[in-house]
């Protein structure tokens, strides 16, 4: 089963040239045909890793690249450029042709974990995806499966704030927003499991009126906003 989501950016006049069959191979991939259309689909759909092809769109790709890493702080992008191309780009990764699908997928995986056995480690925490352990500096515990698809959905965003409707759309496979109750439980046990004091989350915390953010405290990025 493909289980990594990888954004994909490109002209839809690429259809000859397209990059979209090499990483569906392998991949979850979503296009979007423009800048704009590709900033609101990271957005929505926090892919594990961006890639713009900057040469397709006719552009150097600079600007598009710094409103992408506005959005997705955490999120690697991997910008393909022209070699005429020039100035700061907000990017990982920078290519430039010519390059073989083989090489574009090596880049990919070094951002992501293998689908196999993988340990996400962030920050003092660590679970194992398979026996869904998850090991802090204070006890191991063995989560329940949507525990563990929350805790790992954190762990692959950290310091970003993450809407309720995107964690129920993520871990819970809905659109339904009537009763979030489920998702305030499983937030609540979580906590029991990660935090010293529960009463008082320092990882966790919640975001007024827009949903929940994962920090670590004392790590760049961790300050909150408007948080509890």
């Amino acid at each position: 089963m493909k289980t990594t989501k990888v954004l994909l950016i490109e002209s839809a006049r690429n259809s000859n040239d397209s990059l979209a069959p090499s990483l569906k191979r392998k991949y979850q991939v979503q296009i979007a045909h423009s800048g704009k259309q590709g900033i609101e689909m990271a957005r929505r759909e926090m892919p594990q890793v961006v890639v713009l092809d900057a040469i397709s769109l006719r552009t150097s790709g600079n600007r598009i690249s710094f409103s992408l890493r506005a959005s997705l702080e955490q999120v690697p992008i991997i910008h393909i450029r022209a070699a005429n191309m020039t100035g700061n780009s907000a990017a990982d990764v920078l290519l430039t042709p010519p390059f073989t699908p083989r090489k574009l997928i090596n880049r990919i995986d070094r951002f992501v974990v293998p689908e196999q056995g993988k340990v996400l480690e962030v920050g003092p925490f660590s679970l194992n995806a398979d026996t869904q352990v998850l090991t802090t500096p204070w006890t191991e515990k063995r989560l329940t499966p949507k525990l563990a698809e929350l805790m790992a959905l954190f762990m692959q965003n950290l310091n970003n704030t993450l809407e309720r409707k995107l964690i129920m759309q993520q871990v819970w496979k809905t659109d339904y927003m009537g009763d979030t109750r489920t998702l305030d439980v499983h937030i609540r046990w979580l906590r029991k499991a990660i935090e010293p004091n529960p009463r008082k989350p320092q990882y966790i915390t919640t975001v007024r009126g827009v949903g929940y953010r994962f920090v670590i405290p004392g790590e760049p990025g961790s300050a909150g906003e408007n948080s509890l």
